[in-house]
């Protein structure tokens, strides 16, 4: 049976894409068609996710949401995928986000509105994609801070909701136009939405670079070896790395605070999500019903991890406290350590946010960008 809250959401259909066949690209599809919406569901060729096996357009879900539910368009085709789409939301890993955008550019339509799930920092990219074709002001942009779900894909075209967030924040690019986006998908997201001053307030908040780096770090020893899998939290963190994680959660608040932001800690974040209080990180790891469900251990040190978050996020938070003048030595020992374990530098290759838009800005010239899209 449904739960009532489903019940609540059903309203006028809208059309709507999800780009992307994973976790929470089924999570979301199969949401979205229960509630009387038309989806369309859309995964690169190259990269189908689950897509293939999905049979009569049929996904299950069961956990925190239970319902067969069929959606109106499985396709491989992005220009059929955007269509007919009144909003785009893509849930994919964030190295694919500028990638995707730029396939889907040519097919976007006036007035259609993308919105990047987790989006660290991506709507900005997208921006500067949309200058650099003369389209500013044709097509609209939202990153939102997270997936609305804590699920796992069982098999494909089933999936195990384990919760559903309750408050996510979202910010558009340019800011001014926050408002007017929440106000078109209120009615179908499964999540209550609260708009962030601008996407650098909300990209500082994403909590996946304070929640999996160091964790996969100090554990790196037993990740991979498939016979020693464990429980990511209550079996990975200790006092010690917790303490840890506080730390990177106070560089973090430092550096909101030097942008005139008022950031709320780690802990405060999860209460949001998901109306749960501890006293300390310690407490909260090892014991949220949430986070331990399923032992949620990456399969290598390669994972996502360390391979999104500390690019696409940690290495952007640490660019704009260089460029605030603020050394944040624990970002950047979490940042170097994952670079030797990866073979790579994610100080080169991550995303240097200062450096790709702010270098020349001051504060007030850097706030005017966010909100109008005007240097």
């Amino acid at each position: 049976m449904l739960m009532d809250y489903l019940i609540h959401q059903k309203g006028v259909g809208m059309n709507i894409t999800i780009i992307g066949c994973g976790h929470g690209g089924q999570a979301l599809a199969a949401h979205l068609s229960l509630t009387q919406h038309q989806i369309t569901l859309y995964a690169d060729g190259a990269h189908p996710g689950f897509i293939d096996g999905i049979s009569d357009n049929i996904i299950n879900l069961e956990g925190k949401v239970q319902g067969e539910a069929r959606v109106a368009c499985l396709t491989k085709d992005i220009a059929v995928a955007l269509r007919d789409a009144e909003v785009i939301y893509i849930s994919l890993p964030t190295d694919a986000h500028l990638i995707q955008f730029r396939k889907m550019l040519p097919w976007l339509k006036k007035g259609q509105v993308v919105i990047t799930l987790a989006g660290n920092f991506s709507s900005l990219y997208f921006y500067r994609e949309l200058i650099q074709a003369g389209r500013q002001g044709e097509i609209y942009l939202a990153d939102i801070a997270s997936l609305p779900y804590a699920c796992r894909t069982l098999e494909a075209g089933k999936i195990n909701i384990i919760d559903i967030k309750r408050v996510i924040d979202i910010a558009a690019m340019p800011s001014q136009h926050t408002g007017m986006i929440i106000n078109k998908i209120r009615g179908h997201f499964p999540t209550e939405l609260s708009a962030s001053e601008n996407l650098l307030e909300l990209g500082l908040n994403i909590t996946s670079a304070l929640s999996h780096p160091a964790i996969t770090l100090m554990n790196a020893g037993r990740i991979g070896k498939g016979e020693d899998e464990f429980y990511f939290y209550k079996q990975g963190v200790s006092r010690e790395i917790a303490n840890v994680i506080e730390l990177l959660d106070n560089e973090r608040r430092e550096i909101g605070r030097l942008l005139g932001f008022s950031l709320p800690g780690y802990l405060d974040i999860m209460d949001k999500f998901y109306a749960v209080k501890y006293p300390s990180y310690y407490d909260f790891f090892t014991r949220s019903p949430v986070h331990n469900q399923q032992k949620l251990c990456p399969a290598s040190v390669s994972n996502r991890y360390l391979s999104q978050d500390v690019p696409y996020v940690m290495v952007p938070w640490y660019s704009l406290g260089l460029h605030l003048g603020r050394e944040s030595p624990m970002m950047r020992s979490i940042i170097d350590l994952s670079s030797v374990l990866n073979d790579t530098c994610y100080h080169r290759d991550g995303r240097r946010l200062a450096d790709d838009f702010f270098c020349n800005m001051s504060i007030p010239e850097t706030e005017k960008y966010m909100l109008t899209g005007n240097a």
